[in-house]
């Protein structure tokens, strides 16, 4: 009788086992997905500085332009 209960105990432990390595890997999916979607908010981030990066310093040029077209504009009506 004592036979039988040790394959139904390695049996129970391998169960146990396998329960445990389910858990660890649903556990490591869960943190995937955590990483995944901070990794896409850090893109996001990166694709909006890019494009910060663009369109500030040209903001400032067309400003410049403007201004100077201004004043260009001002002298010209000024002298004639």
């Amino acid at each position: 009788m004592v036979e039988q209960n040790k394959p139904q105990t390695s049996t129970d432990r391998m169960h146990a086992e396998v329960s445990r390595i389910f858990a660890e890997i649903s556990r490591m999916q869960a943190e995937q997905d955590k990483l995944k979607a901070e990794q896409e908010k850090l893109r996001s981030e990166s694709m909006k500085i890019n494009c910060e990066t663009f369109w500030y310093p040209m903001g400032v040029a067309m400003a410049v332009v403007a201004t100077i077209a201004s004043v260009t504009g001002m002298a010209i009506k000024l002298l004639l």
